[in-house]
Parts: C-alpha cells; sequence; structure tokens
C-alpha cells in the first residue's frame, strides 16, 4: 500500500529528521526546494554535511542520489555529497553546474582553498552586481591542499545548491602551464582555463645586445613568421583614444624582434590550448579562456601588450582576459605596494588597448586587501574587471580561528612558520620573519591582531596566510 503521509515542510524537517539514527544538528533553509514529488534539502550532521531526500520509498529508490534510505512514512534518504552524487545533483539542479561569464563584465575569483568559505562568498556577491569564479584554485594550490579539480568544483556546487544560488558561478584552473594540466582541469569540468605563460617566455629577449637579437632571431624565428610580424607591426602608428587622453604605439624592426622572441614559444602554446578549447566545445564559446603574464620578472608595458594581442589575433585566438604583470607589488594578502598615480597612469592604457583589441577584461592576481587602488581599478576600466582573490578571506579565517579556538591557532602559527621558507619559493613577498612576535608570548586575547596585523616593512607580522600554501 502506497504511503500517504505528506511531506513534511521545512518547518518540520528538523524535527523530522531528528527522529532518525543520523545526528542532525542544522538544516539549510535556503537548499530545500521540491521535485517530482520529492524533497531535497541539505543538513549538517555530527558526520559533516548531507544531502536528504525525503518521499515516498518506492521514489525515492528511482531517485539517481546514492545514499541510505531509512523506511518511514514519509522515507527518508541520506546522502554523502561524494563526486557520484556531484553528477546528480548538477543534472537535477543545473544551476550547480559552472558556466562561462563572458558576458558578465565584472567577475570575481573567490580562492575558497579548503571548500568550507563559498557560502558566504555567495551571501556576499549577492549584494552586488558581480558573478563569482566560485571554484578557483591552481595545480600548485591544489597540491598544497591535498585536492584535486574535481573536489573543488563539487565543494562550490554544493555550496550553490545549499544557498540555492541561481544566477550563475564560474571554475578556474588558475596558472596552468602545460597541455597535460589543461587535459586534466578540463576533464575535472572547468569553465574557465587560466593559461601562464611564464615557462614559455624567453625574459632574456629585452636584456641582451642588439647584436645577438639578431643572431638569436635568425635562429629561432621561422622566416615565415619573420617576415609576417615584421608586416603586421613595422611602419604602422597604433592610436587608442579614450576619454583621459589617447596612447600612441610605433614599433621599431628591433622591438618587433625582441618581442617575437619573447612570445614566439607562447604564442604557438596559446594557440595550440585556444583549439584544445573549441574542440571540446564543438568550435562554441563554453569555455571563458584568460592568459596570464602576472608572474614574470618585470612589468608588462602597453607596447608589449599589444604585440601579444595583435599576434594572437593574427593566429585566430580569442580571448577573455588578460593578467598582466602591473607595475607596483601585488604581495599576498597585504595592500598594493608603489606609487598609485603611477598604476592609474599604466592601468588606463592597458585599458585602452583591452578595449580595442577584443574588449577583453583585465585581470587582477593577489588582488586580496588591494584595497588602495580597487576605486582607480573600477573607474579605469568602467565596471569590465576580473579581480582574483584568496588571501582576504583566508586571513578573516584564521582571524576567527585566533578568537574562537586559540589552541588551534598556535598550531597553525607554529606550522605556518616551520613551513614558512619552503613556501616562500612560490610567491612574491618580503616578510620580515623577524618581525612577528614570539607566539608563546601571546595571551589569548593578543593572538586576533597578531594573527593578521601588517606592517609598511613586512608582508604580514603572522605568517599564516602562508600557512594553507604550505600545510
Amino acid at each position: 500500500m502506497p504511503e500517504t503521509n505528506p511531506i513534511p515542510a521545512f518547518e518540520e524537517i528538523l524535527k523530522f529528521v531528528q527522529a532518525f539514527p543520523i545526528d542532525p544538528q542544522k538544516v539549510y533553509p535556503r537548499s530545500v526546494s521540491s521535485m517530482n514529488g520529492l524533497l531535497y534539502g541539505m543538513i549538517r550532521t555530527g558526520q559533516g554535511k548531507k544531502l536528504i531526500v525525503v518521499g515516498e520509498k518506492e521514489t525515492l529508490f528511482k531517485d539517481p542520489f546514492i545514499g541510505k534510505i531509512f523506511h518511514h512514512a514519509p522515507s527518508l534518504k541520506v546522502c554523502d555529497l561524494s563526486l557520484e552524487n556531484t553528477i546528480s545533483l548538477m543534472e537535477l539542479f543545473p544551476f550547480t553546474r559552472p558556466v562561462s561569464l563572458l558576458n558578465d563584465p565584472l567577475t570575481i575569483g573567490t580562492g575558497d582553498r579548503l571548500g568550507l568559505a563559498t557560502p558566504g562568498h555567495i551571501r556576499g556577491v549577492s549584494k552586488f552586481r558581480v558573478r563569482p569564479v566560485l571554484a578557483q584554485q591552481s595545480i600548485r594550490e591544489n597540491g598544497q591542499t591535498g585536492r584535486n579539480f574535481k573536489e573543488v568544483i563539487a565543494d562550490a556546487a554544493w555550496s550553490v545548491f545549499q544557498e540555492n544560488y541561481r544566477e550563475g558561478y564560474g571554475a578556474d584552473a588558475d596558472h596552468l602551464k602545460s597541455l597535460d594540466e589543461v587535459g586534466l582541469a578540463l576533464d575535472a569540468g572547468v569553465s574557465m582555463i587560466t593559461l601562464d605563460l611564464s615557462e614559455k617566455l624567453n625574459f632574456e629577449a629585452f636584456s641582451i645586445p642588439q647584436e645577438v637579437i639578431e643572431r638569436r632571431f635568425k635562429e629561432e624565428i621561422d622566416p615565415g613568421d619573420a617576415k609576417v610580424f615584421l608586416h603586421l607591426f613595422l611602419d604602422k602608428e597604433f592610436t587608442f583614444r579614450g576619454s583621459r587622453g589617447d596612447l600612441s604605439i610605433r614599433f621599431s624592426e628591433e622591438d618587433v624582434k625582441r618581442n617575437l622572441l619573447l612570445f614566439h614559444q607562447a604564442i604557438d602554446f596559446s594557440e595550440e590550448v585556444y583549439e584544445i578549447l573549441l574542440q571540446r566545445s564543438g568550435r562554441k564559446h563554453l569555455f571563458d579562456f584568460e592568459i596570464s603574464m602576472d608572474e614574470i620578472p618585470f612589468p608588462t608595458s602597453p607596447e608589449t601588450h599589444l604585440f601579444l594581442m595583435i599576434a594572437l589575433r593574427h593566429r585566430g585566438v580569442r580571448i577573455d582576459s588578460l593578467a598582466p604583470r602591473f607595475i607596483g607589488e601585488f604581495q599576498k594578502g597585504i595592500d598594493y605596494r608603489g606609487d598609485v598615480t603611477s598604476f592609474r597612469g599604466q592601468f588606463y592604457r592597458h585599458v585602452l588597448i583591452s578595449q580595442h583589441y577584443g574588449n577583453y577584461k583585465l585581470s587582477i592576481h593577489s588582488g586580496s586587501d588591494k584595497f588602495s587602488i580597487f576605486p582607480h581599478i573600477g573607474e579605469m576600466s568602467q565596471g569590465k574587471i576580473h579581480l582574483k582573490t584568496a588571501g582576504t578571506s583566508w586571513l578573516e579565517a584564521v582571524r576567527l580561528i585566533s578568537l574562537k579556538d586559540p589552541s588551534l591557532y598556535r598550531e597553525m602559527h607554529l606550522q605556518a612558520l616551520s613551513a614558512f621558507k619552503e613556501a616562500s619559493k612560490h610567491y612574491q613577498v618580503t616578510t620580515d620573519i623577524c618581525s612577528i612576535p614570539q607566539i608563546e608570548a601571546l595571551s589569548d586575547s593578543d593572538l586576533p591582531d597578531s594573527s593578521t596585523r601588517k606592517t609598511p616593512d613586512s608582508f604580514c607580522t603572522s605568517p599564516m596566510v602562508f600557512c594553507l600554501r604550505a600545510s
């Protein structure tokens, strides 16, 4: 005989699940929805977050989620947030699947390193006209946190379901440097690729003498490419007009040769990856494609920016965002270090080029806490920008731990100190370890200030922003 008891209303759900031996502690109200005669929602138990499905047992057996069924009237299925169930989640609730954010002018990568902060990120971005890239990690960061791209996307998808966020989010495989890494990310289901060109660039091209340039150019550059690129750039003036002034750029023959020596491998690599994206998407624009040059030894000049864009466009490569290395210092978790007026002027010139050669976004990497330049970035870009962050959320999480669990903070602090030397190899920082107070000398009440306090001459008086990357 079929069960006739109605599915409980939200107000009754916690009381309903408390009748089962699953140690329920909280129901996430935004997650509750009904479909095909079943009620879906997320709860927190003593064993972590779970998906629950409530309905008649015959219907529960047909439901695709894998879980343990408790027979009752109505019956209950309790499911782990596994990768298998993530696939079913995205099929039943398509808004939990990452998508291209090409048509959204203002986007922010939230870089939830441990997969715990995304519900808060969603609530934060929901207040503004901005779209989030909730799943944003690099191979390097996944290696340091013991995660992979599939797990990163799954964590984001379940958070989207928990918060019932239906505006669309992205998943960015950050700083990819090889075809194998690109394939790994695409197989995992990312919607955005950030291609790091740093290992494909010949940094000597701008420092070696002119006579060496001539020899290297003949040795390394295909004669056909040389002819094409000299034709593209020589005897031309590239003029960009804007409301805050115009920009004109001309290339000498030496300029062309130096830039081509710098970029020729990177251009080939970018074209190869772009073709893979087109093949994977059936020639449709399903992936956002960013090119990154932020981790190179010198700032990206407007001339170099323009050269790369013209070269890529000649090869048929379309990008959605570009991360130059801007002037000044973009260190992790602290404000911009440099002359803001100079930054503003150079950033404006980059904006002019981006508006005229594809109207792609400029991408700001290491964007956490760059409060002194945020207003200028927003103004100059006219609200078309991509910002990548992680450090601000991490520092706030660390501060909360120091408030709520001082002993855990002390353990993390010591771990960060022991791992700092190795972790600092991967990032540009000027941390003065000697300026960090001895943790043993601090009372519990002093820990919140110590955990995030910054000084002009040090990266951060606590190395906690690195604890994540090294542990």
